[in-house]
C-alpha cells in the first residue's frame, strides 16, 4: 500500500461494539446497569470494569475515565481498540480493510493446517491467517502503531464472528470422523 494511496469518499460499513458474539456478554443488562450506576454512584469521573468482556458495559460511560480488565487477550485488544487514547489513522484503517477484503486465492498457513473446515472454511482459515500475519508484519516494520494494530486486529475478530459456523461457542466444534 503506498502512501499516496487516495480512496473516493464511500460509506464503509462498521461494526458496534456489542455486534460481537461473545459469551456473557452484558449489552442487553445496560439499561439496568446505567440506572443503578446513575442512581448510586454520583460525581464519579472514572469507570471500572473488571471483568469487561467485550467492553459492551464500558461503552456506556465513555464520558468517564475508562479502566478495563480482562484475563481474555482478545478481549484486551478490543478495548484497547475501542477505548485506547492513543492517536490512529482513519484512513489508514480503512485502507488496511479495503486491501485485506480484496484478498483472494491465498495459500496455506497457520490457519489451514490447523482450523481448516471446522470453524471456518478453507478459504476463509487462509484468508483469516494471511491477514493475522500482516497485521503483526506491519505492527513489526512500524507501519501501524499499537493503536492501528489492535483496531485491525478487532476488526477481523468481529469479521470471523460473522463468518464463523458456531453460535459463538467455540469450544462446542465436533469434527465428524
Amino acid at each position: 500500500m503506498s502512501a499516496n494511496t487516495v480512496l473516493k469518499e464511500v460509506k464503509y460499513k462498521t461494526s458496534l461494539i456489542n455486534n460481537r458474539r461473545y459469551l456473557g456478554n452484558k449489552y442487553k443488562l445496560l439499561p439496568f446497569i446505567t440506572d443503578v450506576v446513575n442512581s448510586e454512584c454520583h460525581n464519579i469521573k472514572t469507570f471500572a470494569d473488571i471483568f469487561a468482556g467485550t467492553g459492551a458495559v464500558s461503552s456506556a460511560f465513555i464520558d468517564k475515565i475508562i479502566l478495563t480488565n480482562d484475563l481474555m487477550y482478545s478481549n484486551y485488544i478490543c478495548n484497547y481498540a475501542w477505548f485506547g487514547s492513543e492517536a490512529y489513522n482513519p484512513q489508514l484503517i480503512i485502507d488496511y480493510v479495503v486491501y485485506y477484503n480484496s484478498l483472494r486465492n491465498i495459500g496455506d498457513n497457520y490457519m489451514t493446517e490447523n482450523f481448516a473446515d471446522t470453524y471456518f472454511s478453507r478459504e476463509d482459515c487462509a484468508k483469516i491467517g494471511y491477514i493475522r500475519e500482516d497485521i503483526e508484519d506491519n505492527y513489526k516494520k512500524h507501519n501501524i502503531n499499537d493503536r492501528e494494530r489492535a483496531l485491525l486486529i478487532t476488526s477481523l475478530l468481529y469479521a470471523m464472528d460473522k463468518i464463523a459456523k458456531t453460535g459463538g461457542h467455540y469450544d462446542a466444534y465436533k469434527k465428524s470422523a
